[in-house]
C-alpha cells in the first residue's frame, strides 16, 4: 500500500464511531478521509472544515488549528518553523473550508496567534468542546 505523504506528522488513533460528525459539519466523506489520512493512506479528496468564524471568512485556521493539535501526535503547539511550514503543507493538501481553499498567506499569522492565545488559556472552551467531540476527553 502506498503511504500518503503527511509531511513527517503521525496521528493517534481515533474511534471513528465515537465522532460527533454533527459538531464538526463533517459528512460521510469526511469521516471516510479522516480516517484515511489518520491511517497514513491516501484521501481520496480533503477533509471539508465547515466552522465558520465570527468575522463570516471562509474558515476559521484556529479552529483548524486546535482540531489538528488534538489528533496530530504530540500536538502542535510550539513547533518550529520548519514543522510549521511542512503543518501548512499538510493543511493546503488535506483540508478546505467549504470548499473554498485555505489561505496560506494567513497561516503563519493565523498559527502564531493559535498557539499565544491557547497559551494564554483563550480556547480552553473550544478545546474541551473539540476533545468531546473526537472522544477522547
Amino acid at each position: 500500500m502506498a503511504n500518503v505523504d503527511v509531511e513527517g506528522f503521525s496521528f493517534i488513533e481515533l474511534s471513528f464511531k465515537k465522532i460527533d460528525k454533527e459538531y464538526f459539519g463533517f459528512d460521510e466523506s469526511d469521516i471516510e478521509n479522516l480516517e484515511l489520512l489518520t491511517n497514513l493512506l491516501p484521501s481520496k479528496e480533503k477533509i471539508v472544515i465547515r466552522e465558520v468564524p465570527k468575522n463570516k471568512q471562509s474558515g476559521n485556521l484556529r479552529f483548524l488549528f486546535s482540531f489538528l493539535d488534538h489528533i496530530i501526535e504530540d500536538g502542535i503547539q510550539e513547533i518550529g518553523k520548519e514543522s510549521r511550514d511542512s503543518l501548512s503543507r499538510l493543511v493546503q493538501k488535506k483540508f478546505s473550508f467549504d470548499g473554498s481553499e485555505i489561505n496560506p498567506n494567513t497561516f503563519a499569522s493565523s498559527y502564531s496567534k493559535w498557539s499565544q492565545k491557547t497559551k494564554e488559556g483563550d480556547y480552553d472552551d473550544t478545546r474541551k468542546a473539540i476533545a468531546k467531540a473526537l472522544g477522547i476527553s
